[in-house]
């Protein structure tokens, strides 16, 4: 059982963390089946986690964070400002947590600490996609003032079966 007082450190993911992180990714590409990457889709070794986490550390408006649990590596959030001159404004959300740690409030903390960077990167505008049948997720992201703009459907073929990915974003206005 998870102690409900858990002490998450959330910080950037540096080069050391690569072992960390692809183990991380490993077990949650293996119980998700919200996320965009299927088992092995990710880092194919941490070496080459190590120079993900390196090419995040340079890209302009780009994040990784990493939120730990001792030494375990139990959620991410990125953020990927846009790589030309006009969209260099808005940014991709991604986020993952190791099914253990949701419903503790890590993935609203992991997504408050995002929008603090591209706020802090003059970013104006922040999206994402979920899964229509992601409905946890869906209703953390309304509750942080996201709004649906539209769907795209059978986007995505998971388990058999086409689903619909619903695109969301919030301005980060003042």
């Amino acid at each position: 059982m998870m102690d409900d007082q858990a002490e998450y450190v959330i910080r950037r993911a540096l080069p050391k963390d690569a072992d960390a992180l692809f183990t991380f990714g490993d077990l949650l590409l293996s119980e998700s089946h919200f996320l965009l990457r299927s088992p092995g889709e990710r880092a194919g070794s941490p070496a080459e986690m190590r120079l993900v986490i390196e090419r995040f550390a340079v890209l302009p408006s780009h994040l990784l964070l990493s939120a730990f649990l001792g030494a375990q590596v139990v959620g991410e959030v990125i953020v990927m400002g846009g790589d030309f001159q006009r969209n260099r404004l808005s940014g991709t959300v991604g986020i993952g947590m190791l099914e253990a740690h949701s419903g503790r409030g890590l993935g609203r903390k992991l997504m408050r600490e995002a929008e603090a960077y591209a706020k802090a990167h003059d970013l104006h505008r922040l999206e994402l996609t979920v899964m229509e049948t992601n409905t946890r997720a869906r209703l953390l992201y309304e509750s942080m003032g996201y709004v649906v703009e539209g769907i795209k459907r059978d986007s995505l073929y998971v388990d058999d079966n086409f689903v619909n990915e619903i695109i969301m974003a919030k301005l980060l206005v003042d």
